[in-house]
């Protein structure tokens, strides 16, 4: 199953674009600023409702125009099996917030419903970011892949975090109040106001580690595949872990009762589910510390590859898995750039790549892909 058609309007600077790519591998190449990766980000865009480049989706939109527009048809190659394919548009518009999506000509509202259609991985410049940058980014990136294989997830996740708000809430006033004197004393009707919260806080936060710490168990096994592929040393020595976000040699109940003046004087929880964090560890000390650069996006690669292949082999109720890569060629010599292509050929999934030169793929057997010169 593949995308079979893709039309784009009013896209930044492609006023109207349409492609029927390859089952498997796509080059997009041309000058910079020709809109190769306009092209990568409208499908982000049908996907996702977002894109990745800015949070203000109005700067995808045209300068001259009012509104973008970008419709595909997934189908399956042989182009006679019918089942499970689809078609989705997705329009935004400069005075709308939301966007207007249409699956099968049928208007939907529940995003959720849509980003379970196709299996989407990416991997951008920005995506190297992902040892170096804080916690809250490597956590959203371990979630989106629980989301998938997890049916009760998101609605936990948001049950937690609503809680979590209103313990936060509590302490913040608790710690105005009794924080900075007497951190030590609570009244009694205030301790009970806050343990109010702590049944359903640890019953959520225990869940949710747990189906985190599955996913990355699992992701794991594959991540130190792929990563062997690459350099045999690297595997050997690099390690992922979870951190679950509190003493690990305590039970989360007990932690939180253990830390309740630290709370108390921060005026927020400072221990749980929310601080849990991927470790990547070369003896137990932090990769991003010992990694070159080069280095780093090979581990990086391979984290985002491991999760994507998981979720392509895992999830039951999609066939239908689609490969970002814009601008891969500039951040891996030819060496390691053909490794990736050995590595993919297994995924079997199909595979969108913008370049600034097509020749640098020359290695691809022909008949396994296809080149669309992108000019502005």
């Amino acid at each position: 199953m593949s995308l079979e058609l893709l039309k784009i309007y009013n896209a930044r600077n492609l006023k109207e674009y349409t492609v029927s790519p390859h089952p498997l591998y796509n080059i997009f190449y041309g000058v910079n600023g020709a809109g190769k990766t306009t092209v990568l980000e409208s499908v982000f865009l049908l996907l996702r409702s977002k894109t990745f480049r800015s949070v203000k989706y109005k700067s995808f939109i045209n300068r001259d125009s009012n509104n973008c527009t970008v419709f595909a048809k997934f189908s399956h190659s042989d182009g006679i099996t019918l089942e499970n394919s689809f078609t989705l548009g997705i329009s935004r518009s400069k005075d709308l917030s939301q966007p207007v999506i249409h699956l099968n000509s049928e208007k939907v509202t529940s995003l959720s419903a849509i980003t379970k259609l196709v299996i989407l991985g990416l991997i951008t410049p920005q995506s190297f970011n992902l040892i170096d940058a804080g916690p809250s980014i490597r956590r959203k990136f371990i979630d989106w892949g629980v989301f998938h294989v997890e049916p009760g997830f998101l609605s936990d996740w948001k049950a937690y975090n609503k809680i979590l708000d209103n313990r936060n809430t509590l302490l913040k006033k608790l710690s105005v109040r009794y924080g900075r004197t007497s951190s030590e004393y609570l009244p009694d009707h205030q301790l009970d106001n806050l343990n109010c919260w702590s049944p359903q806080l640890i019953e959520l936060n225990n869940k949710l580690h747990k189906v985190r710490l599955r996913q990355v168990n699992n992701i794991a096994i594959l991540f130190t595949q792929y990563l062997k592929i690459f350099s045999a040393d690297l595997s050997n020595e690099i390690k992922l872990s979870y951190y679950q976000g509190w003493n690990k040699d305590l039970t989360y109940e007990d932690y939180l009762q253990l830390k309740l003046k630290d709370d108390v004087m921060a005026g927020y929880t400072r221990y749980g589910t929310h601080r849990g964090d991927i470790n990547i560890n070369i003896k137990n000390y932090p990769a991003k510390d010992l990694l070159s650069r080069g280095q780093k996006k090979i581990v990086i690669i391979c984290l985002i590859l491991a999760q994507f292949t998981f979720l392509v082999q895992r999830v039951k109720n999609t066939d239908h898995s689609l490969l970002l890569l814009d601008d891969i060629d500039s951040e891996l010599d030819q060496t390691n750039l053909e490794i990736l292509f050995t590595i993919l050929n297994t995924i079997k999934s199909q595979v969108l790549v913008t370049s600034t030169n097509k020749d640098r793929f020359d290695f691809l057997k022909r008949k396994n892909y296809q080149l669309f010169h992108v000019e502005h």
